[in-house]
């Protein structure tokens, strides 16, 4: 595993250099015409700045993409897909914030190819497909991921956030709700949820929420902490502050597509008392 650490800055730094050879033009996957069109007017529409900022831009301009489930686990094996003309709520910010991070890094000459190297990075253990089990499943790893590869900074315990005693194993204990996971690939998720249990997972409460709204910043990422047993984050958005709200951009069940919540955080993880146990807060690098 220390190798694996050890390797993933490298290829973070390939990025721009798919075309030219890199180990970021190594790995395939799925696209339509569609998904390519949509990347390059998103991309288009952003100018290099704050990240957190490019990463609001973004969300802005994928307003209205369709909401749609299980899109990374259609077919009968693991195959790296990069949806933009559909979504759901972590391929969403996953897409906001590489899509931004691709015109950081490469400015006029971002590329598919360039975002879809940044999303391995971040999607697969170690930037590496192989299989069911080396997709990063849980939100609380790809968070972990992000900090370790230098993209990501978890502010929740700076924003005044507790330690939630919360053990994860949601995957491994309802292994029948996940079609993919069999019996040559269960262990190995087991392990997963293990090595995330020891280290404590943090949060801010339901009741502090409104509290920690004034360090939110726009481009943030709000990770909805469940109560779910098992289950770490049941939801996540991007940060926008409008009229005054310390609101969010979110792929929506409810709306069935991209929008801007009506309410602020707070109101919307109090309307959820029974799912919702508080959030964390994830700032883009």
């Amino acid at each position: 595993m220390r190798f694996l650490f050890y390797i993933i800055p490298l290829l973070w730094q390939c990025a721009c250099g798919a075309r030219n050879g890199s180990p970021a033009a190594d790995s395939s996957f799925v696209a339509t015409a569609e998904d390519r069109a949509v990347a390059g007017r998103v991309m288009a529409s952003l100018k290099s700045g704050d990240m957190g900022e490019m990463t609001a831009e973004a969300a802005k301009a994928m307003l209205g993409v369709p909401y749609v489930g299980g899109i990374l686990d259609e077919g009968e094996e693991e195959v790296f897909r990069l949806p933009l003309e559909k979504t759901d709520c972590i391929i969403f910010v996953e897409a906001c914030l590489n899509l931004a991070r691709t015109v950081k890094e490469c400015g006029n000459d971002a590329g598919f190819d360039d975002f879809a190297g940044n999303v391995r990075r971040m999607r697969y253990r170690g930037g590496v497909v192989d299989g069911y089990a080396s997709r990063v499943h849980y939100t609380t790893e790809w968070i972990r991921q992000g900090e370790r590869i230098g993209i990501l900074d978890d502010k929740t315990t700076e924003a005044g956030g507790k330690v939630y005693n919360h053990p994860i194993s949601f995957m491994s204990s309802h292994s029948g709700s996940y079609p993919h996971i069999n019996e040559d690939n269960i262990q190995a998720i087991r392990d997963v949820e293990a090595s995330l249990n020891k280290d404590p997972m943090t949060y801010i409460p339901s009741s502090e929420v409104a509290r920690a709204e004034r360090f939110i910043r726009d481009g943030d990422i709000i990770c909805f902490v469940s109560k779910v047993e098992g289950l770490d984050i049941s939801h996540v958005g991007i940060a926008l502050r409008h009229d005054g709200v310390t609101g969010f951009i979110h792929a929506s069940t409810t709306a069935g597509k991209v929008v801007v919540d009506d309410r602020s955080v707070s109101a919307y993880v109090l309307s959820r008392p029974k799912s919702i146990a508080g959030i964390k807060i994830v700032r883009p690098l």
